[in-house]
């Protein structure tokens, strides 16, 4: 609206004050109401048009980002679907309406897709299959279904009640909202399983490998919707039309943000077993099918190999590494991962997490009656024997001895 024309209207409510109170009520009314309006759709385009942006640099960036790995894949995927929603949300539902299905059933991809990535990060050696395509039939019946009927806009449903279409748009939305929680809940389950495995594999807890960012995403992910879904149930039932700025495209652009900030952070957690790829020094022993099996090794090769283990770690001393893990031993002795985790679990009857900071603890008994590390802070020797914290250094220590590092110090 131009100066000239709010000079106009202006002009006309005090005039008409002249004559009729409630004119310029009316006219007042008429005014703010037009201008509220535009700013609505201001502020949801300028929401909706941030997201865009985001998700589509979010794309350009797990695109470059090296080296490759499956889940930027299900990242650049998820972005893009985002930047579709949010690019639709910038264009009217008439010109929308030109592709039948239109753009809701695009919201059935986001819980499988925030499976996926969870499984790719969480899933020793996860692959995709043919199987995993079954997570698309929901997408898929959506669509056909709403190309027959002919959609609506999703969010009219509290108009017209009681027509086919909008009695549909419930339904759409009801299983929408079933398939986001069943796939949360499945992605914590997954995150949960995997950190129980992390002792197994890891000689350290941290950011990265046991996903703690990932689970306040889930949690932010879970509110987020909760609160859209909540405040769309009383627009539906009681017609209150709460959602004069829909929270969706703001929830997308938050989630964007983070889901950004933190991937570009996120590495591959398992690293892929190449077959072949290194020869082992001697002959394998066969093992069942199932890769849960136990290797068939005699009571003699297990004690020679675990032997082998201890001697490496002594000789070596590989534990120094703070990011030391189960992966790098196994190349190190260029046996495979599931034949050394038995050595570890039944020759050693320890998992090696505790195995590596039993050597560190050892490690830092030893430095700490060196004179060559007086000069060291407590601290400084947890680090320089492997411990990737003060935290961590500390439990484990009492774990281990039964005194903190301060108290076993002054025993010296």
């Amino acid at each position: 609206m131009s100066f000239a024309q709010e000079c106009e209207i202006t002009l006309k409510i005090i005039l008409a004050g002249f004559y009729n109170k409630q004119t310029v009520l009316n006219h007042l009314n008429n005014y703010l109401s037009k201008g509220l309006q535009k700013k609505k759709i201001t502020v949801l385009k300028n929401i909706a048009i941030i997201g865009l942006v985001q998700a589509i640099f979010g794309i350009i960036i797990f695109i470059s980002k090296r080296p490759r790995h499956l889940s930027f894949i299900f990242l650049c995927i998820w972005l893009g679907v985002i930047a579709v929603f949010q690019g639709a949300r910038l264009l009217p539902f008439q010109v929308i309406d030109y592709f039948k299905p239109g753009i809701f059933p695009l919201l059935f991809l986001y819980g499988p897709l925030l499976y996926l990535y969870v499984s790719s990060l969480a899933v020793e050696n996860f692959r995709l299959k043919k199987s995993q395509l079954l997570h698309l039939l929901p997408l898929i019946a959506i669509s056909l279904h709403r190309s027959a009927v002919g959609p609506v806009p999703i969010g009219s449903s509290s108009n017209g009640a009681g027509s086919a279409p909008v009695f549909y748009n419930n339904l759409y939305y009801g299983l929408m909202v079933l398939s986001m929680l069943l796939y949360w809940f499945f992605s914590l389950k997954l995150i949960l399983k995997h950190r129980k495995n992390i002792p197994n594999h890891f000689s350290n807890y941290t950011a990265k490998n046991s996903l703690g960012w990932l689970v306040s995403v889930l949690t932010l992910f879970l509110v987020l919707f909760i609160a859209d879904f909540s405040l769309s149930l009383i627009d539906r039932v009681f017609g209150f039309e709460l959602r004069r700025i829909s929270l969706l495209s703001l929830n997308l652009t938050i989630f964007t943000f983070i889901i950004i900030f933190f991937g570009i952070n996120q590495s591959a957690i398992y690293k892929p077993v190449i077959k072949n790829d290194k020869p082992e020094t001697q002959p394998l022993p066969k093992c069942d099918e199932n890769k849960n099996a136990r290797p068939a090794l005699t009571e003699q090769e297990t004690a020679k190999l675990t032997n082998t283990v201890f001697q490496y770690l002594q000789t070596k001393k590989p534990y120094l590494n703070p990011d030391y893990s189960l992966q790098m031993m196994a190349e190190d002795l260029q046996i495979s991962r599931h034949k050394l985790s038995y050595i570890i679990n039944i020759g050693l009857q320890k998992n090696f997490y505790k195995l590596i900071n039993e050597f560190r603890v050892q490690e830092v008994k030893e430095m700490l009656v060196n004179p060559e590390y007086h000069h060291y802070t407590l601290l400084g020797i947890g680090l320089e024997c492997g411990f990737n914290s003060k935290t961590s250094f500390n439990r484990i220590f009492k774990e281990e001895t039964g005194l903190t590092p301060t108290e076993y110090k002054k025993t010296i």
